[in-house]
């Protein structure tokens, strides 16, 4: 029998933003609640595929959010597990979507599964679009990862993820223009800056990982500076005549940097 916190483990706590509230409320007084249901059925199956290939590899999920324009998992991950799981977990959440909208071909009547159609593949074409933290923007951070250094692959993601995002908002209020896509840009736009604001918190973590739990890779690289340091890479430093491992350089880094907190709170 399987335990029970494994099951609350496998099937996260789903939460709702509160503007997902307001745009339900404004389904149901337009009649169009029914759309809203099948909309946010899609998007919590699509979640949900990300989810279990996630608690397959033994990671936890904090939560799932639905949002107005889509849905956001929370896992509980390592920035330095490999990229083909990283790809595997991202690439199951539209396997997820898809099989979701096979399935209900069988049972749902010939007018709604008309509308989950259309909107399954807007939310595979808006999904795969390259803006982090849509999975396009993962897996171009992914992509980018195999040919830069982690640092680099970070900023030019965020740098492609503002651009990607703002010819395609002017390019949807050229053609449709309302207060209801403005409202949903504006709310994804702000979600896009939060993230941009984590990138440093995600490239220290990267590196505080690889300090804390030092991981022999089968790839070597010898680079002159930590933003240099690409994902599956073992790096070796450049001092003077010798070479430092990782670990050392890392030990220095994070040594030096404590000391100028320490300096700064002094101050």
């Amino acid at each position: 029998m399987v335990p029970l916190s494994k099951i609350k483990t496998m099937f996260p706590k789903v939460e709702c933003h509160p503007f997902f509230y307001f745009f339900a409320f404004l389904s149901a007084f337009t009649g169009n609640f029914r759309k809203m249901v099948l909309i946010s059925s899609l998007i919590l199956v699509h979640e949900m595929g990300h989810s279990l290939m996630c608690y397959g590899f033994g990671f936890s999920v904090d939560k799932i959010v639905l949002y107005p324009y889509g849905g956001c998992s929370f896992f509980h991950m390592n920035v330095n597990v490999p990229i083909w799981k990283e790809f595997l977990i991202l690439i199951m959440g539209p396997l997820f979507q898809i099989l979701f909208t096979f399935l209900c071909s069988f049972f749902l009547r010939e007018v709604d599964f008309s509308f989950l159609k259309q909107v399954h593949y807007a939310l595979l074409f808006f999904n795969f679009l390259p803006i982090y933290p849509l999975d396009g923007g993962k897996l171009f951070l992914l992509f980018s990862s195999l040919f830069l250094s982690y640092y680099h692959s970070l900023k030019l993601t965020f740098f492609v993820s503002f651009f990607v995002y703002f010819v395609f908002f002017f390019g949807v209020c050229f053609v449709v223009f309302s207060l209801f896509w403005i409202l949903v840009f504006g709310l994804f736009f702000f979600r896009i800056w939060e993230e941009e604001k984590k990138g440093l918190y995600l490239f220290h973590k990267f590196l505080l990982e690889r300090y804390l739990n030092p991981v022999s890779f089968k790839k070597k690289k010898v680079v002159s500076s930590i933003y240099d340091m690409k994902k599956g890479y073992l790096h070796y430093f450049p001092c003077g005549s010798m070479l430092l491992s990782e670990t050392e350089y890392l030990s220095r880094y994070f040594s030096f940097s404590s000391f100028l907190s320490f300096f700064a709170c002094l101050c």
